[in-house]
């Protein structure tokens, strides 16, 4: 749909239902505009949890069958091995973080102040004030979560360098097996 420019003349019958139309259309657009992005909002914090619950099972799970604890405990820095393994430990610090913030955007909060029975002439200023206030905060819990989600894939991508420059574990030999053969008890028998 375009609406051909007006050079001073006086718009057709045709050119201001056009206007109209699309004065009607984009009035409605910023109407239901605000609705729309508190739902984006929680939409995208959503996804945020189940991105930071996945990442941390995914990395719990690589963690749990790999030999980093041996790699780093066999290291000769003059850092001991047990502060290393910590070290890998800060991207799941990071997702708990990014999911605590993700979480705070469904956190109901009391908004005082307004009462949704008014019926006053400038009652809906208020509401709508603090609708727009209750945005902005789920927006600057979104974005920290984000941040920190971002923050965590900085540092596993420093951790991915450091483990590739880690030493590999010691082999550990054969694990000594003690057989132990039972020798049999043997009961006197009473004498009469």
């Amino acid at each position: 749909m375009t609406i051909q420019k007006l050079s001073g003349q006086a718009p057709t019958p045709e050119q201001k239902q056009q206007l109209e139309k699309a004065a009607d259309h984009w009035y409605q657009v910023g109407n239901e505009a605000p609705v729309q992005a508190l739902t984006r909002v929680e939409e995208a914090a959503k996804q945020l949890i189940g991105l930071n619950a996945a990442l941390q099972g995914l990395y719990l799970a690589v963690f749990a069958f790999s030999d980093l604890r041996k790699q780093a405990i066999a290291l000769h820095t003059p850092v001991p091995g047990n502060v290393v393994v910590l070290l890998f430990f800060t991207p799941i610090l990071l997702w708990l973080i990014s999911l605590y913030s993700a979480t705070r955007v469904f956190l109901p909060h009391e908004r005082t102040g307004v009462n949704l029975n008014d019926v006053s002439t400038g009652a809906w200023l208020q509401i709508k004030q603090t609708y727009e206030t209750t945005a902005d905060e789920k927006l600057k819990w979104l974005r920290r979560s984000h941040h920190w989600l971002v923050s965590s894939f900085v540092v596993v991508l420093l951790l991915l360098v450091v483990l590739a420059l880690l030493p590999p574990a010691p082999q550990s030999g054969p694990t000594p097996i003690i057989i132990v053969t039972p020798t049999p008890v043997v009961t006197p028998k009473p004498v009469p």
